[in-house]
């Protein structure tokens, strides 16, 4: 309710969005609503509702050393091949609901390149979806920090995760 935009062609909410983290910065992004822009264009029948972000603060916001955002995702998602890349969407898509931050691989890279950079980046699990795991609903969870790999249900994945994060 504090917020008031300079331009005077709005004609409901406005918004804008900071880094809460940092709000002496300013705003990141800030938009809001006007049904009285589309009619200038000839279109009196249509509403609107715009947003536009800006580039330097939000490059600002994200250049801040690791250790002042949040923490990175700690879990990967690999697959063993491309034919198993939905399955492993889905299986990132249910970490994310239960609160698991993680990265899924999307570039169809080899199994060992997908170690690699999971290994690079400093993921502590990697969830390995493989066919033959997969078809007995289970993955293969590998603790990069030990090297030790176990099979796990993918009913149980974010519960063997978290107790495997501490």
């Amino acid at each position: 309710m504090g917020v008031v935009r300079g331009i005077d062609y709005y004609t409901g909410i406005v918004f804008e969005v900071f880094d809460g983290k940092d709000t002496k910065l300013g705003a990141l992004a800030g938009g809001g609503r006007y049904d009285g822009l589309p009619a200038l264009f000839g279109r009196p029948d249509m509403g609107a509702t715009g947003v536009a972000g800006g580039v330097e603060r939000t490059a600002l916001a994200l250049s801040r050393k690791p250790g002042e955002r949040e923490a990175k995702a700690k879990v990967f998602v690999a697959n063993t091949n491309n034919d198993l890349r939905a399955e492993a969407s889905s299986i990132a898509a249910t970490l994310r609901a239960k609160g698991i931050s993680c990265e899924l691989e999307l570039s169809g890279r080899t199994l060992r390149k997908q170690m690699e950079a999971a290994s690079q980046k400093s993921f502590r699990i990697v969830v390995i979806v493989a066919p033959k795991e997969l078809s007995v609903g289970k993955v293969v969870l590998k603790d990069m920090d030990t090297g030790k790999e176990a099979t796990v249900p993918t009913t149980s994945l974010a519960s063997d995760i978290r107790s495997r994060l501490g």
